[in-house]
């Protein structure tokens, strides 16, 4: 694979070389590519070819066509921008055409929150979709942990699993996951256990899901409890603008230490 061509155009100026090569764009490009290719140039020239600094080389090569310039310092082929009005052939590895303030197609890299591989493949980060940018009418989740002093103390001080939505806006709960692990001392007494809107203590907040016995959270073992929507009405005037808390209806639990986290799937929809 080399150059097969190379001859200059007299007469003009600048002056250009007509260059054909069966290499590709991105080996014409690779630094010493141009004194890799001494032999095959000195022999189609009869003779060392004289490069002008202000030569423009049109390049026929394997997978394309376009105009360059010579890099004296890597001794590459370096491809030159279309100009205004036109889209080049040539466009670096992993990059897209993107109007400039100039309105001309620009080789950019795609940055922020998306990236593009030169297979094409269009890939999110990670963290970037957040729930507060997907339509209301799309379920929402969210993943709470919860220590054993918070459970412990859940009836007394609520804890929180999502927060308010906003004024005219509502929390429709549709599941909540409640996975312990388990770790040396079963948890005793407490209460009915519920979500419930806002941070009534003692579990007096709108139910908003179904509730589960004191018994069924001291096992000594870890497991997953769940919670499904309340049977309860809920009503704008109660429930409006107000947050998602895990609560006790009927007194505090003791003595666990296991830990908890609390998979919330819900909506947040409007009121008004």
């Amino acid at each position: 694979m080399s150059i097969t061509a190379i001859s200059r155009d007299w007469g003009v100026n600048p002056s250009i070389v007509r260059i054909v090569t069966t290499d590709s764009l991105a080996t014409i490009t690779t630094a010493a590519y141009i004194t890799g290719q001494s032999d095959e140039i000195e022999a189609l020239n009869f003779g060392a070819f004289e490069w002008l600094d202000t030569d423009t080389m049109l390049i026929s090569y394997s997978n394309g066509e376009g105009l360059f310039t010579r890099d004296s310092s890597t001794e590459a082929f370096v491809a030159q921008p279309a100009s205004p009005g036109t889209l080049s052939d040539t466009l670096a590895s992993g990059t897209i055409f993107v109007g400039s303030a100039g309105n001309a197609a620009t080789s950019v890299a795609m940055s922020g929150d998306t990236t593009i591989t030169n297979a094409g493949v269009v890939a999110i980060g990670a963290s970037k979709v957040l729930s507060a940018m997907i339509s209301p009418l799309v379920v929402k989740y969210a993943a709470v942990t919860i220590s054993a002093a918070q459970f412990n103390g859940a009836y007394a001080a609520p804890k929180l699993l999502v927060a308010a939505g906003g004024a005219n806006t509502m929390i429709i709960l549709h599941r909540v996951d409640l996975l312990m692990t388990y770790v040396s001392a079963n948890y005793a007494a407490g209460g009915v256990t519920a979500i419930q809107y806002d941070s009534t203590a003692n579990g007096a907040g709108v139910i908003a899901s179904t509730t589960l016995a004191a018994a069924t959270f001291q096992a000594a073992a870890s497991t997953g409890f769940m919670f499904n929507t309340g049977v309860v009405a809920q009503t704008f005037t109660t429930c409006a603008n107000k947050g998602l808390y895990l609560s006790n209806i009927t007194g505090a639990f003791t003595t666990g230490d296991s830990t908890f986290v609390a998979h919330v799937y819900y909506s947040i929809v409007p009121t008004v």
